[in-house]
């Protein structure tokens, strides 16, 4: 499948096998096969080893500044992500400038979180950095949220998964993470 069919406005679709030579891994065990043992680098008082960040992830330069949604005044040129997804997360980045979309994102709520999921206490995709926030002020978890379709469509061509699909107060309309079946 070609690259820029995905990601550069050729042709759309619906869920690629194959982005930018990486699969979305399906479920817990190919998460850590895709992306890393991060059980291996929890300390015993439950804190994330910094080895992690410096062995895994890297800073992203964003092709748009984006408003902290905790800090509205301030925004941010860069993000952290699984050194893995930064090409991913540039291109789709990318793309929603292009495609004239990123006036639809209004904050970013963040990338790397070394934390739990918000209903559940397995470990966030975010902890990977594999997962990104986007406008959480209007999409807050276990509501329909108003993320627009146009940038829903770009992160889905791109293989991500997005929490807006999923049911109950599990449904996170601001969460788009590239894994599914977690």
């Amino acid at each position: 499948m070609a690259q820029d069919a995905i990601l550069g406005g050729g042709g759309s679709v619906s869920r690629p096998s194959v982005v930018l030579g990486l699969m979305p891994p399906s479920g817990p065990e190919q998460i850590v096969a895709t992306f890393g043992n991060i059980y291996e680098y929890i300390r015993a008082d439950g804190s994330l080893d910094p080895k992690w960040q410096a062995d895994f992830l890297t800073r992203l330069d964003l092709p748009f500044p984006m408003s902290l949604s905790w800090d509205l005044a301030t925004s941010v040129n860069q993000m952290t992500c699984h050194k893995r997804l930064a090409d991913v997360f540039g291109r789709v980045l990318q793309r929603v400038q292009t495609d004239g979309m990123q006036g639809k994102i209004k904050t970013f709520g963040g990338c790397f979180s070394f934390r739990p999921q918000r209903t559940g206490s397995k470990l966030s995709a975010h902890a990977w950095g594999i997962a990104i926030d986007l406008n959480p002020g209007s999409n807050a978890q276990g509501s329909a949220g108003d993320m627009d379709g146009g940038v829903v469509g770009i992160f889905r061509d791109a293989g991500f998964e997005w929490g807006g699909e999923w049911s109950g107060k599990r449904c996170d309309p601001m969460h788009f993470q590239f894994c599914s079946g977690y």
